[in-house]
């Protein structure tokens, strides 16, 4: 079992390289740390929480949600402004 304290710095690392891969446009690469981080996530809350954690442990679980769903949007987004609409074609008729 990996120590409590190493999750907790790794769930916050694997958040930052989202937010750099975001940054970057690398989406695949975000959706692939977001699965990690979940993976994490996951081993932290099947712990015991100490003292006073349970306040915290929910608040990174609803973070990391929150992070899912915005990146769930900006890819969307990302998708869509590279995808021509019918407005943005070209006329080819003479």
């Amino acid at each position: 079992m990996i120590a409590r304290d190493s999750l907790v710095a790794s769930v916050l690392a694997a958040t930052d390289k989202v937010v750099q891969q975001v940054g970057s446009g690398d989406w695949q690469a975000a959706q692939s740390s977001s699965a990690e981080r979940r993976v994490l996530l996951d081993q932290l809350l099947q712990q015991e929480p100490q003292a006073a954690e349970h306040g915290f442990l929910r608040a990174l679980r609803e973070a990391a949600a929150e992070s899912e769903a915005a990146l769930a949007t900006m890819r969307q987004h990302a998708g869509a402004a590279r995808t021509p609409s019918a407005g943005n074609r070209l006329c080819t008729k003479a």
